[in-house]
Protein backbone atom coordinates (compact mmCIF):
# COMPACT_ATOMS: atom_id res chain seq x y z
CA UNK A 1 0.00 0.00 0.00
CA UNK A 2 3.04 2.13 0.86
CA UNK A 3 3.91 2.06 -2.46
CA UNK A 4 1.06 2.92 -4.42
CA UNK A 5 0.62 5.88 -2.21
CA UNK A 6 3.87 6.92 -2.71
CA UNK A 7 3.52 6.25 -6.78
CA UNK A 8 -0.04 7.72 -7.09
CA UNK A 9 -0.32 10.80 -5.73
CA UNK A 10 -4.35 10.63 -5.99
CA UNK A 11 -4.30 7.68 -3.91
CA UNK A 12 -2.27 9.13 -1.54
CA UNK A 13 -4.49 12.44 -0.82
CA UNK A 14 -7.54 9.59 -0.42
CA UNK A 15 -5.81 8.19 2.12
CA UNK A 16 -4.99 11.13 4.17
CA UNK A 17 -8.49 12.47 3.61
CA UNK A 18 -9.90 9.60 4.81
CA UNK A 19 -7.63 9.20 7.84
CA UNK A 20 -8.61 13.11 8.84
CA UNK A 21 -12.17 11.79 8.56
CA UNK A 22 -12.01 8.73 10.82
CA UNK A 23 -10.24 10.92 13.32
CA UNK A 24 -12.90 13.48 13.40
CA UNK A 25 -15.73 11.35 13.47
CA UNK A 26 -13.89 9.38 16.39
CA UNK A 27 -13.67 12.81 18.37
CA UNK A 28 -17.00 14.15 17.48
CA UNK A 29 -18.56 10.40 18.40
CA UNK A 30 -17.07 11.02 21.92
CA UNK A 31 -18.02 14.56 22.29
CA UNK A 32 -21.49 13.50 21.26
CA UNK A 33 -21.30 10.46 23.80
CA UNK A 34 -20.75 12.53 26.68
CA UNK A 35 -23.16 15.23 25.60
CA UNK A 36 -26.00 13.67 23.83
CA UNK A 37 -29.05 11.69 24.87
CA UNK A 38 -28.99 8.11 23.42
CA UNK A 39 -31.77 9.12 21.12
CA UNK A 40 -30.52 11.79 19.45
CA UNK A 41 -27.16 9.18 19.00
CA UNK A 42 -29.49 6.95 17.67
CA UNK A 43 -30.74 8.51 15.25
CA UNK A 44 -27.21 10.15 14.51
CA UNK A 45 -26.08 6.53 13.55
CA UNK A 46 -28.97 5.33 11.70
CA UNK A 47 -28.98 8.16 9.38
CA UNK A 48 -24.65 8.12 8.82
CA UNK A 49 -25.31 4.13 8.05
CA UNK A 50 -27.79 5.70 5.51
CA UNK A 51 -25.43 7.75 4.28
CA UNK A 52 -22.61 5.06 3.75
CA UNK A 53 -25.09 2.47 2.33
CA UNK A 54 -27.56 4.27 0.00
CA UNK A 55 -30.49 2.29 1.83
CA UNK A 56 -33.12 3.09 4.29
CA UNK A 57 -33.25 -0.45 5.46
CA UNK A 58 -30.30 -1.89 7.45
CA UNK A 59 -29.45 -4.85 9.27
CA UNK A 60 -28.60 -4.16 13.25
CA UNK A 61 -29.34 -6.21 16.06
CA UNK A 62 -29.57 -4.32 19.47
CA UNK A 63 -26.25 -5.35 20.65
CA UNK A 64 -24.66 -3.61 17.89
CA UNK A 65 -26.53 -0.63 18.65
CA UNK A 66 -25.79 -0.31 21.62
CA UNK A 67 -22.21 -0.99 21.46
CA UNK A 68 -21.92 1.83 19.00
CA UNK A 69 -24.24 4.25 21.38
CA UNK A 70 -22.19 2.83 24.52
CA UNK A 71 -25.27 1.84 26.15
CA UNK A 72 -27.22 -0.94 27.49
CA UNK A 73 -29.56 -2.92 25.04
CA UNK A 74 -32.69 -2.18 27.00
CA UNK A 75 -31.63 1.44 26.03
CA UNK A 76 -31.67 0.68 22.70
CA UNK A 77 -35.20 -1.36 22.48
CA UNK A 78 -36.43 1.74 24.21
CA UNK A 79 -35.56 4.37 22.11
CA UNK A 80 -36.24 1.76 19.20
CA UNK A 81 -39.74 1.59 20.03
CA UNK A 82 -40.04 5.45 20.58
CA UNK A 83 -38.91 5.94 17.25
CA UNK A 84 -41.36 3.87 15.91
CA UNK A 85 -44.30 4.97 17.62
CA UNK A 86 -43.05 8.05 16.52
CA UNK A 87 -43.42 6.73 12.90
CA UNK A 88 -39.92 7.03 11.95
CA UNK A 89 -38.92 3.62 11.66
CA UNK A 90 -40.16 0.16 11.75
CA UNK A 91 -37.88 -2.21 13.99
CA UNK A 92 -38.14 -5.62 14.12
CA UNK A 93 -35.95 -8.36 15.74
CA UNK A 94 -32.33 -7.14 13.79
CA UNK A 95 -33.91 -5.63 11.01
CA UNK A 96 -34.61 -1.26 10.74
CA UNK A 97 -36.07 0.62 7.89
CA UNK A 98 -36.22 4.71 8.06
CA UNK A 99 -39.65 5.37 6.93
CA UNK A 100 -39.44 9.29 8.01
CA UNK A 101 -36.24 10.26 6.92
CA UNK A 102 -36.48 14.38 8.00
CA UNK A 103 -38.20 12.68 11.46
CA UNK A 104 -35.03 10.88 12.01
CA UNK A 105 -33.10 13.80 11.29
CA UNK A 106 -35.22 16.22 13.55
CA UNK A 107 -34.27 13.68 16.10
CA UNK A 108 -30.26 13.74 15.74
CA UNK A 109 -28.04 16.18 17.52
CA UNK A 110 -25.77 18.79 15.74
CA UNK A 111 -22.87 15.95 14.97
CA UNK A 112 -24.58 14.20 12.13
CA UNK A 113 -24.48 17.08 10.48
CA UNK A 114 -20.77 17.93 11.51
CA UNK A 115 -20.14 14.71 10.55
CA UNK A 116 -21.77 14.21 7.25
CA UNK A 117 -20.19 17.86 6.05
CA UNK A 118 -16.51 16.81 7.08
CA UNK A 119 -17.05 14.04 5.01
CA UNK A 120 -18.77 15.68 2.14
CA UNK A 121 -16.18 18.27 2.05
CA UNK A 122 -12.78 16.00 2.52
CA UNK A 123 -13.82 12.82 0.70
CA UNK A 124 -16.76 13.12 -1.15
CA UNK A 125 -15.85 16.39 -3.26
Amino acid sequence: MRSLASEFELLRTLLIRHEQVVFAQAQQSAGCNASHTVEARMCRWLLRIRDLTGSDEMELTQDFLAQMLGVRRTSVSLVANTLQQAGFIKYRRGHIQIVDVEGVRSGACECYEKVRANYERLIAS
